[in-house]
């Protein structure tokens, strides 16, 4: 990227298109030997969600063959996105997580996305919206 920079914010636009493209044949989007060091912020922990225990209930959830093997490329532009947006926002490949206070609102932009016709955007917006909506769901079904 020419000048060393300091940080994702001080690229240039013309740096930040190269940023977002496509990543080059290696994987690499952004690399800068100083980001992976440098923590960034506070990191929050989520409680990942845990698979029943009861092997019938398991089968019956084809993490795999039923979302892997259906959506490899979606998947991949998504995980893109989110290093991307991950990136703008001070994080690096290493301390990347999602700073859900950023991104409260999951329909409005989804919405705009869809006019801009951006899908990968649209698919990250609308898989941020349903672990929400999942995620309050089991609350209510723990509290009730």
């Amino acid at each position: 990227m020419g000048t060393k920079r300091n940080s994702i914010n001080d690229a240039t636009p013309q740096e930040w298109d190269k940023v977002t493209a496509k990543p080059n044949r290696h994987g690499t989007v952004w690399t800068k030997k100083e980001d992976v060091t440098k923590p960034v912020g506070k990191v929050q922990h989520i409680v990942p969600h845990k698979l029943p225990s009861d092997p019938l209930a398991r089968k019956n959830i084809p993490v795999y063959t039923g979302f892997f093997k259906y959506f490899p490329r979606a998947i991949a532009e998504v995980s893109r996105i989110s290093l991307v947006g991950g990136i703008q926002h001070g994080q690096t490949r290493e301390t990347l997580h999602w700073d859900r206070p950023k991104s409260g609102d999951e329909l409005d932009a989804l919405l705009r996305h869809i006019m801009d016709q951006d899908w990968g955007q649209v698919a990250w917006r609308a898989l941020a919206h349903l672990e929400k909506h999942l995620e309050q769901e089991e609350v209510k079904e723990k509290y009730l």
